[in-house]
């Protein structure tokens, strides 16, 4: 990697305790979050594989917080000029093991995100369901292929963070233009955080640069506006329905953000200060995810704080659900009454689920129909 003979202005700045301040916070924030919203699952005898998928992502998140705290320890948010040799090795090392962590959490918290999404689409138009089936496919496929070319774009991968390797000729590694727009289209942080082999020329291509991450976070968040408008609500509810299950944009506006300082990384020699809004806004980009993806299955729980009886309870009695036995909702979905997918306040809205056909009898009255087209 590149280093600066040049003291900088401000001296021997560590700028680590902020961030870890800022990643033990959203962390915990997150594991209560996330314990809510399986708390409000269990009450209402609904998990799904939305919330595993979720669960999953916390692990990645307090996963990569580890990893991070580590780097910290090291010196890898100070100013390059200070660190000795083995701390530069050391801080990239521990920068590019981060990698797949963040870039696996950004994914499958869409992914949750989507299967929450199919609670609520699955039998309405089929057009909907493709889409959310696609875009969170598409993500997952995508994210693995990223991840590989993360660690395998250098031969030794120590040359990721050794750029001594390189030098000497003991490793070999492809041209940096192929990682980079390939990041920049994902719009994750696989970029060469500490670009052993990119010159100080190198220039990233921005012409990708809302990714294929924040196109999904816009059309996750969109999509329950193409049906809500059908829905035989007050507009006040319809929303207040669309703001809940649309939570995800504000992920969409987290990555433009992150995608900013992404792009501007190339061609600079203070790589361990100058990495610190990128690493600081994709913990928060991630931390987002967890909580707006999370929000929506957490009602039952103020419901139940604030002594309101759920809105399913005068369904009770219509035991076999709704939902086709192909559809990928949890059993226990299946199993218990027809307004599972979002209980609570998003019960409001699979109580205007249209009858398709389902062997199950409907406590729906037939004027309830949301458009199918």
């Amino acid at each position: 990697m590149s280093t600066n003979n040049q003291e900088p202005a401000g001296g021997d700045v560590d700028r680590g305790p902020s961030a870890l301040i800022l990643l033990w916070v959203t962390a915990s924030i997150a594991i209560v979050i996330v314990a809510l919203r399986i708390l409000g699952r269990r009450m209402r005898k609904s998990l799904g594989w939305d919330d595993w998928t979720m669960l999953f992502t916390l692990a990645l998140y307090v996963a990569y917080a580890a990893i991070l705290t580590r780097l910290i320890g090291i010196g890898g948010m100070r100013h390059l000029f200070y660190l000795s040799p083995e701390q530069r090795l050391q801080a990239g090392k521990w920068s590019w093991v981060s990698q797949p962590f963040v870039i696996m959490g950004f994914a499958t918290g869409k992914i949750s995100v989507g299967l929450l999404l199919l609670r609520v689409v699955w039998e309405t138009a089929h057009w909907r369901k493709r889409l959310v089936i696609f875009a969170i496919s598409s993500v997952f496929v995508i994210t693995v292929i990223n991840i590989i070319f993360t660690f395998a774009q250098c031969s030794p991968v120590e040359a990721l963070w050794n750029p001594a390797l390189i030098a000497q000729g003991k490793a070999k590694c492809w041209p940096p233009a192929v990682q980079t727009d390939f990041a920049i289209f994902l719009s994750s942080t696989s970029i060469s955080l500490y670009p052993a082999q990119m010159p100080l020329s190198q220039e990233v291509n921005p012409s990708f640069s809302l990714g294929w991450n924040i196109l999904t976070d816009v059309v996750l968040a969109v999509l329950p506006v193409t049906f809500m408008y059908n829905l035989k609500l007050s507009w006040r509810k319809k929303i207040g329905l669309c703001a809940l299950l649309g939570l995800s944009f504000t992920a969409a506006i987290f990555a433009t953000v992150k995608t900013k300082y992404l792009t501007s990384l190339s061609g600079r020699s203070d790589i361990t200060w100058e990495t610190y809004e990128l690493y600081v806004w994709s913990a928060s980009e991630l931390f987002v995810i967890i909580v707006c993806g999370s929000v929506p299955p957490i009602k039952p729980v103020y419901d139940y704080i604030l002594g309101k009886p759920p809105i399913s309870s005068a369904y009770a009695n219509y035991g076999s659900g709704s939902y086709p036995h192909n559809s990928g909702i949890s059993r226990a979905s299946r199993n218990s009454r027809p307004s599972d997918p979002f209980k609570s306040r998003e019960d409001e809205l699979e109580l205007y689920r249209p009858d398709t056909g389902s062997k199950a009898p409907s406590p729906y009255p037939s004027s309830h129909k949301i458009d199918q087209s």
